[in-house]
Protein backbone atom coordinates (compact mmCIF):
# COMPACT_ATOMS: atom_id res chain seq x y z
CA UNK A 1 0.00 0.00 0.00
CA UNK A 2 0.93 3.56 0.14
CA UNK A 3 4.21 3.69 2.26
CA UNK A 4 4.34 7.68 2.10
CA UNK A 5 2.73 9.84 5.47
CA UNK A 6 -1.10 10.13 4.65
CA UNK A 7 -2.52 13.26 6.28
CA UNK A 8 -5.68 12.49 8.04
CA UNK A 9 -7.52 15.22 8.72
CA UNK A 10 -11.19 13.67 9.40
CA UNK A 11 -10.03 11.45 12.55
CA UNK A 12 -10.79 14.44 15.10
CA UNK A 13 -14.03 15.55 13.10
CA UNK A 14 -15.45 12.24 13.29
CA UNK A 15 -15.70 10.70 16.01
CA UNK A 16 -19.10 9.47 16.29
CA UNK A 17 -21.54 8.16 13.48
CA UNK A 18 -21.39 5.26 11.04
CA UNK A 19 -18.01 4.13 9.70
CA UNK A 20 -17.19 2.17 6.39
CA UNK A 21 -14.13 1.80 5.07
CA UNK A 22 -13.15 -0.28 2.04
CA UNK A 23 -9.45 -1.40 0.81
CA UNK A 24 -8.66 -2.80 -3.13
CA UNK A 25 -5.96 -4.09 -4.37
CA UNK A 26 -5.41 -4.93 -8.21
CA UNK A 27 -2.82 -7.00 -9.44
CA UNK A 28 -1.67 -7.59 -12.94
CA UNK A 29 -2.07 -11.55 -13.20
CA UNK A 30 -1.40 -13.08 -17.16
CA UNK A 31 -3.56 -11.29 -19.33
CA UNK A 32 -6.00 -9.96 -17.32
CA UNK A 33 -5.92 -7.45 -14.24
CA UNK A 34 -7.72 -9.56 -10.87
CA UNK A 35 -8.89 -7.88 -7.94
CA UNK A 36 -6.38 -9.10 -5.59
CA UNK A 37 -8.01 -8.29 -2.06
CA UNK A 38 -10.47 -6.60 -0.73
CA UNK A 39 -11.10 -5.98 2.63
CA UNK A 40 -14.04 -3.87 3.95
CA UNK A 41 -16.35 -2.64 7.39
CA UNK A 42 -19.38 -1.19 7.10
CA UNK A 43 -21.61 -0.53 4.19
CA UNK A 44 -18.65 0.25 1.85
CA UNK A 45 -18.74 -2.46 -0.46
CA UNK A 46 -17.17 -3.38 -4.46
CA UNK A 47 -18.78 -5.58 -7.16
CA UNK A 48 -16.29 -8.55 -8.73
CA UNK A 49 -14.34 -6.60 -11.92
CA UNK A 50 -16.17 -6.19 -15.35
CA UNK A 51 -13.66 -6.54 -18.62
CA UNK A 52 -15.20 -5.35 -21.67
CA UNK A 53 -12.20 -4.43 -22.85
CA UNK A 54 -10.34 -7.78 -22.49
CA UNK A 55 -7.35 -7.31 -20.03
CA UNK A 56 -8.49 -3.49 -18.02
CA UNK A 57 -10.63 -3.76 -14.64
CA UNK A 58 -13.72 -2.14 -14.62
CA UNK A 59 -14.66 -1.81 -11.11
CA UNK A 60 -18.04 -0.27 -9.46
CA UNK A 61 -17.75 1.08 -5.66
CA UNK A 62 -21.36 0.56 -3.81
CA UNK A 63 -22.62 2.43 -0.68
CA UNK A 64 -25.70 0.81 -0.61
CA UNK A 65 -27.30 3.56 2.53
CA UNK A 66 -26.98 5.89 -0.63
CA UNK A 67 -26.26 8.53 1.80
CA UNK A 68 -23.76 10.25 4.55
CA UNK A 69 -25.31 12.19 7.24
CA UNK A 70 -23.46 13.99 10.48
CA UNK A 71 -20.49 12.78 12.08
CA UNK A 72 -20.67 9.54 9.41
CA UNK A 73 -17.21 8.75 7.95
CA UNK A 74 -16.33 6.74 4.61
CA UNK A 75 -12.58 5.81 4.05
CA UNK A 76 -11.44 4.50 0.79
CA UNK A 77 -7.88 2.92 -0.58
CA UNK A 78 -6.77 1.80 -3.93
CA UNK A 79 -3.57 0.20 -4.02
CA UNK A 80 -3.05 -0.38 -8.07
CA UNK A 81 0.22 -3.28 -8.58
CA UNK A 82 2.83 -2.65 -11.70
CA UNK A 83 1.44 -3.60 -14.57
CA UNK A 84 -2.30 -3.09 -13.49
CA UNK A 85 -4.79 -1.82 -15.38
CA UNK A 86 -8.22 -0.13 -13.50
CA UNK A 87 -11.19 1.77 -14.88
CA UNK A 88 -13.46 2.52 -10.88
CA UNK A 89 -16.55 4.51 -11.02
CA UNK A 90 -19.43 4.28 -8.65
CA UNK A 91 -23.46 3.46 -9.65
CA UNK A 92 -24.35 6.90 -8.79
CA UNK A 93 -24.30 10.08 -7.13
CA UNK A 94 -23.05 10.84 -3.76
CA UNK A 95 -25.58 12.58 -1.21
CA UNK A 96 -24.42 14.29 1.97
CA UNK A 97 -27.25 15.30 3.95
CA UNK A 98 -28.32 18.14 6.47
CA UNK A 99 -26.10 17.77 9.31
CA UNK A 100 -27.44 18.29 13.02
CA UNK A 101 -23.89 19.66 14.34
CA UNK A 102 -21.29 17.23 13.47
CA UNK A 103 -19.09 16.99 10.31
CA UNK A 104 -18.97 13.67 8.28
CA UNK A 105 -15.86 12.63 6.66
CA UNK A 106 -14.62 11.38 3.31
CA UNK A 107 -11.48 10.23 2.92
CA UNK A 108 -9.87 8.81 -0.51
CA UNK A 109 -6.64 7.45 -1.00
CA UNK A 110 -5.25 6.20 -4.33
CA UNK A 111 -1.84 4.76 -4.76
CA UNK A 112 -0.05 3.61 -8.73
CA UNK A 113 2.78 1.88 -9.37
CA UNK A 114 5.17 1.80 -11.85
CA UNK A 115 3.79 0.94 -14.87
CA UNK A 116 0.49 0.65 -13.87
CA UNK A 117 -2.97 2.73 -14.44
CA UNK A 118 -5.83 3.79 -12.78
CA UNK A 119 -8.96 6.49 -13.86
CA UNK A 120 -11.01 7.69 -11.11
CA UNK A 121 -14.11 8.21 -12.57
CA UNK A 122 -16.59 8.46 -10.21
CA UNK A 123 -20.14 10.62 -10.20
CA UNK A 124 -20.66 13.51 -8.39
CA UNK A 125 -21.21 14.22 -4.77
CA UNK A 126 -23.93 16.09 -3.64
CA UNK A 127 -23.96 18.49 -0.40
CA UNK A 128 -27.56 19.62 0.85
CA UNK A 129 -28.25 22.86 2.44
CA UNK A 130 -26.72 21.97 5.63
CA UNK A 131 -24.71 19.49 4.88
CA UNK A 132 -20.88 19.31 6.90
CA UNK A 133 -18.47 17.67 4.95
CA UNK A 134 -14.57 17.50 5.40
CA UNK A 135 -12.81 16.06 3.02
CA UNK A 136 -9.20 14.86 2.18
CA UNK A 137 -7.93 13.07 -1.78
CA UNK A 138 -4.35 11.67 -1.94
CA UNK A 139 -3.04 10.40 -5.39
CA UNK A 140 0.03 8.73 -5.37
CA UNK A 141 1.83 7.56 -8.98
CA UNK A 142 5.12 6.02 -8.97
CA UNK A 143 7.80 6.64 -12.00
CA UNK A 144 5.51 5.94 -15.36
CA UNK A 145 1.93 5.35 -14.03
CA UNK A 146 -0.41 6.83 -15.74
CA UNK A 147 -3.72 8.62 -13.96
CA UNK A 148 -6.70 10.01 -15.17
CA UNK A 149 -9.31 11.07 -12.58
CA UNK A 150 -11.94 13.68 -11.89
CA UNK A 151 -13.95 15.17 -8.58
CA UNK A 152 -17.34 16.93 -9.09
CA UNK A 153 -19.32 18.38 -6.37
CA UNK A 154 -22.94 19.99 -6.77
CA UNK A 155 -23.06 22.23 -3.17
CA UNK A 156 -26.88 22.01 -2.71
CA UNK A 157 -29.65 21.45 -5.39
CA UNK A 158 -30.00 24.09 -8.33
CA UNK A 159 -32.33 21.90 -9.75
CA UNK A 160 -34.58 22.80 -6.11
CA UNK A 161 -33.36 26.02 -5.99
CA UNK A 162 -31.68 24.82 -2.89
CA UNK A 163 -28.55 26.75 -2.20
CA UNK A 164 -25.70 25.56 -0.16
CA UNK A 165 -26.56 28.37 2.65
CA UNK A 166 -25.97 27.06 5.61
CA UNK A 167 -23.90 24.39 4.55
CA UNK A 168 -19.93 24.07 5.00
CA UNK A 169 -17.22 22.25 2.94
CA UNK A 170 -13.59 21.49 3.99
CA UNK A 171 -11.13 20.02 1.05
CA UNK A 172 -8.02 18.47 0.91
CA UNK A 173 -6.04 17.40 -2.54
CA UNK A 174 -2.34 15.91 -2.52
CA UNK A 175 -1.05 14.67 -5.87
CA UNK A 176 2.39 13.31 -5.43
CA UNK A 177 5.13 11.39 -8.32
CA UNK A 178 7.72 9.87 -6.89
CA UNK A 179 6.34 11.31 -3.38
CA UNK A 180 7.35 14.46 -4.81
CA UNK A 181 4.11 16.87 -4.02
CA UNK A 182 2.58 18.08 -7.99
CA UNK A 183 -0.53 19.81 -6.52
CA UNK A 184 -1.07 21.05 -2.73
CA UNK A 185 -4.13 22.86 -2.24
CA UNK A 186 -7.17 23.14 0.28
CA UNK A 187 -10.29 24.82 0.05
CA UNK A 188 -13.26 25.52 2.68
CA UNK A 189 -16.56 27.04 1.63
CA UNK A 190 -19.29 28.37 4.44
CA UNK A 191 -21.60 30.96 3.72
CA UNK A 192 -22.48 33.52 0.91
CA UNK A 193 -19.21 34.76 0.41
CA UNK A 194 -17.64 31.90 -0.85
CA UNK A 195 -20.74 30.73 -2.91
CA UNK A 196 -20.48 34.30 -4.46
CA UNK A 197 -16.89 36.01 -4.46
CA UNK A 198 -15.11 36.51 -7.70
CA UNK A 199 -12.36 34.35 -6.01
CA UNK A 200 -14.51 31.75 -5.15
CA UNK A 201 -18.13 30.07 -6.67
CA UNK A 202 -19.18 32.96 -8.76
CA UNK A 203 -22.52 32.33 -7.77
CA UNK A 204 -22.23 29.02 -9.56
CA UNK A 205 -23.22 25.79 -7.42
CA UNK A 206 -21.15 22.98 -9.09
CA UNK A 207 -17.29 22.57 -9.35
CA UNK A 208 -14.99 20.10 -10.39
CA UNK A 209 -11.36 18.92 -11.12
CA UNK A 210 -9.83 16.94 -13.69
CA UNK A 211 -6.07 15.78 -13.81
CA UNK A 212 -4.35 13.81 -15.77
CA UNK A 213 -0.08 12.28 -15.47
CA UNK A 214 1.74 12.30 -17.24
CA UNK A 215 0.90 14.93 -19.82
CA UNK A 216 3.40 17.33 -21.78
CA UNK A 217 2.28 20.59 -24.20
CA UNK A 218 1.09 18.55 -27.29
CA UNK A 219 -1.92 16.42 -24.79
CA UNK A 220 -2.52 20.30 -23.00
CA UNK A 221 -3.10 21.94 -26.56
CA UNK A 222 -5.23 18.85 -27.61
CA UNK A 223 -8.11 19.46 -24.82
CA UNK A 224 -8.12 23.40 -25.36
CA UNK A 225 -8.69 22.81 -28.90
CA UNK A 226 -11.20 20.09 -28.02
CA UNK A 227 -12.74 22.67 -25.54
CA UNK A 228 -12.59 25.51 -28.00
CA UNK A 229 -15.02 23.89 -30.36
CA UNK A 230 -17.30 22.92 -27.67
CA UNK A 231 -20.41 24.89 -27.42
CA UNK A 232 -22.17 26.28 -23.96
CA UNK A 233 -19.19 25.74 -22.47
CA UNK A 234 -18.85 26.50 -19.05
CA UNK A 235 -15.99 28.34 -17.31
CA UNK A 236 -13.40 26.23 -17.68
CA UNK A 237 -9.51 26.60 -16.93
CA UNK A 238 -6.53 23.94 -18.11
CA UNK A 239 -3.02 24.04 -17.11
CA UNK A 240 -0.05 21.97 -17.33
CA UNK A 241 2.15 21.69 -13.93
CA UNK A 242 5.27 19.81 -14.82
CA UNK A 243 3.78 16.83 -16.25
CA UNK A 244 0.49 16.96 -14.21
CA UNK A 245 -2.64 18.25 -16.72
CA UNK A 246 -5.27 19.96 -14.25
CA UNK A 247 -8.47 21.24 -15.49
CA UNK A 248 -10.80 23.32 -13.25
CA UNK A 249 -14.43 24.11 -13.71
CA UNK A 250 -17.87 26.16 -12.40
CA UNK A 251 -20.87 24.86 -13.85
CA UNK A 252 -25.03 25.76 -12.93
CA UNK A 253 -25.48 21.79 -13.53
CA UNK A 254 -24.10 18.97 -12.44
CA UNK A 255 -24.72 16.81 -15.65
CA UNK A 256 -23.21 19.55 -18.08
CA UNK A 257 -20.33 19.42 -16.35
CA UNK A 258 -19.85 15.45 -16.14
CA UNK A 259 -20.39 15.79 -20.16
CA UNK A 260 -17.51 18.13 -20.57
CA UNK A 261 -15.24 16.05 -18.22
CA UNK A 262 -16.22 12.97 -20.21
CA UNK A 263 -15.04 14.21 -23.39
CA UNK A 264 -11.49 15.42 -21.93
CA UNK A 265 -11.54 11.87 -20.81
CA UNK A 266 -12.33 10.58 -24.42
CA UNK A 267 -9.67 13.30 -25.68
CA UNK A 268 -6.59 12.04 -23.42
CA UNK A 269 -7.35 8.19 -23.05
CA UNK A 270 -6.13 7.14 -26.35
CA UNK A 271 -2.86 9.70 -25.99
CA UNK A 272 -2.27 8.43 -22.77
CA UNK A 273 -3.28 4.82 -22.65
CA UNK A 274 -3.67 3.90 -26.41
CA UNK A 275 -7.21 2.93 -25.92
CA UNK A 276 -10.34 4.50 -26.87
CA UNK A 277 -12.61 4.99 -24.19
CA UNK A 278 -14.96 2.65 -23.19
CA UNK A 279 -17.53 4.18 -21.02
CA UNK A 280 -18.74 1.97 -17.65
CA UNK A 281 -22.12 0.18 -18.46
CA UNK A 282 -23.53 1.68 -15.20
CA UNK A 283 -23.31 5.34 -17.13
CA UNK A 284 -26.43 3.72 -19.15
CA UNK A 285 -28.76 3.51 -16.59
Amino acid sequence: MITAPVHRPCDAACDAGWRASLELGFAAAGARTVLRHSRHRGPLRVQRPFYPEGDLAHVYVLHPPGGVVGGDRLDLSLDVGSGARVLCTTPGSGKFYRSAGDEAGLELRLHVAAGASLEWLPQENILFAGARLRAATRIDVEDDAVFIGWDITCLGRPASRERFEPGTLSSRLTFCHDRAPQLVESQRVSGERQLNAAAGLRGRPVQGILLAFPCSEAHLECVRDGLASTASLPPIGVTLLDRLLVVRALADDAGALKQVMISIWQTLRPRLLERNAVAPRIWAT
